[in-house]
């Protein structure tokens, strides 16, 4: 079987890259994912089924970018809110600092209060000692005593300047009192406010911690998703090269193919029109022969035959008489467990990824005769038989034989 030439080889710009480059909401990216399922089981053995591995990646791509911007909106928000809270602790630490500044001069001035009272009271002590000495006739002894008119008068001038004093006296005690009685009353309210702001500000140190953890882990999160999704894209570059390669295997692996079959059955002139029967029966074909896009990367390939699938283990029948040229177990290749039987005249069919055989080289066989049993082996993604009909070693679409038209390999894939 031989294989055209690859078209060219698309970056990963599908669904892997496009994904990063592209804002897409998470149902897109969902949708996206499930069309690469649909694509990779509608594509099943050849190299254009992406492996577990890739279907893994992309999984986890799509996932993350749509939880990347939920995410990074947190670990935003987060930070906005622990910037509010820092600025609110901020205020409210001025506010105290306000508060004590005001609490230490209201207590400057209920000390200077008191000081005032503990003046006056020593004052009236001094003047109430006094009169309690003089019997209370201290004014009227001062002017008695006196030896003229003028020194009349001046005693007398004394007399009342003291009286004057102690009444002055008292004055003052009375507003030191009454000083010290609202700025005790003022140092209360304003002890409470610095109470009421210290607690304040405890719970402002709390919140700030509850929002420093919250986010902390909101930038935890995003780092382990970014993570994440260098990991799916490594993968994803990884398996694009590993899938290049087996491309490359089995577009070589088909034109070697070609040439052995070419060599190894007979020959015949004109097109061969001897029967068919289906080598499953009961069992439907899928793909059918034509050029394969691999449904993530782009690679193309030409499809050489038609997919049957059946689960593993069923019988698989001989299309038509003849001779087993070859029962090959390329387990590494793409074709797995393959058989080749020669028809005659050019005509002959081919049968990889079986589990077993059932057929040794240069038997016989008949038409329906088991010739093994479906399987699993080489490039495939799921339990099929892959079915191929070559004449003179050029690949046929196999629906030819059954009701279809039959166009050689430079027809179906030009």
């Amino acid at each position: 079987m031989r294989s055209r030439a690859l078209i060219g080889v698309l970056p990963l710009a599908t669904l892997l890259l496009a994904a990063t480059l592209l804002p897409a909401s998470a149902e897109d990216l969902v949708d996206q994912q499930s069309d690469i399922e649909d694509k990779i089981a509608a594509t099943e053995d050849a190299l254009a089924a992406a492996s577990n591995r890739l279907k893994v990646a992309a999984a986890d791509l799509a996932r993350v970018q749509a939880q990347l911007p939920a995410a990074r909106q947190a670990v935003d928000a987060a930070r906005g809110r622990l910037n509010g809270a820092r600025d609110r602790l901020n205020l409210i630490r001025q506010q105290l600092r306000k508060l004590e500044a005001e609490q230490s001069n209201v207590q400057s001035e209920i000390d200077r209060a008191q000081i005032g009272i503990d003046r006056s009271e020593v004052l009236i002590g001094r003047i109430v000692r006094y009169q309690y000495q003089t019997g209370g006739y201290a004014e009227l002894q001062v002017v008695l005593d006196a030896q003229s008119p003028t020194d009349f008068v001046q005693r007398l001038m004394a007399t009342q300047s003291v009286t004057q004093t102690q009444a002055e006296v008292i004055d003052q005690l009375n507003v030191h009192k009454a000083t010290l009685a609202a700025r005790e009353q003022q140092m209360e309210v304003t002890q409470q406010a610095v109470e009421a702001t210290k607690q304040e500000v405890q719970l402002r140190v709390e919140e700030m911690r509850s929002l420093v953890s919250a986010a902390q882990s909101a930038a935890e999160e995003l780092q382990d998703l970014e993570a994440l999704r260098s990991r799916a894209l490594q993968v994803a570059q990884e398996e694009k090269e590993a899938e290049l390669e087996r491309l490359q295997q089995l577009e070589a692996a088909q034109q070697a193919l070609q040439a052995q079959i070419a060599a190894a059955v007979s020959t015949g002139s004109g097109l061969s029109t001897g029967p068919l029967t289906w080598p499953l029966p009961g069992a439907s074909a899928g793909q059918g022969v034509g050029w394969r896009t691999h449904p993530v990367y782009g690679y193309r390939s030409c499809h050489t035959g038609v997919d049957i699938g059946s689960p593993s283990g069923t019988p698989i029948l001989a299309a038509a008489a003849g001779v087993v040229v070859w029962t090959r177990s390329e387990l590494s290749g793409p074709w797995g467990n393959n058989t080749l039987i020669d028809h005659g005249k050019g005509l002959s069919t081919f049968y990889p990824h079986q589990s077993t055989f059932n057929v040794t080289p240069g038997q016989q066989v008949k038409q329906g005769d088991v010739i093994g049993y479906v399987g699993t082996t080489g490039y495939v993604t799921g339990p099929h038989l892959h079915f191929e009909v070559h004449i003179n070693g050029v690949p046929y679409d196999p629906m030819g034989w059954f009701g279809g038209s039959r166009s050689s390999q430079s027809q179906f894939c030009p």
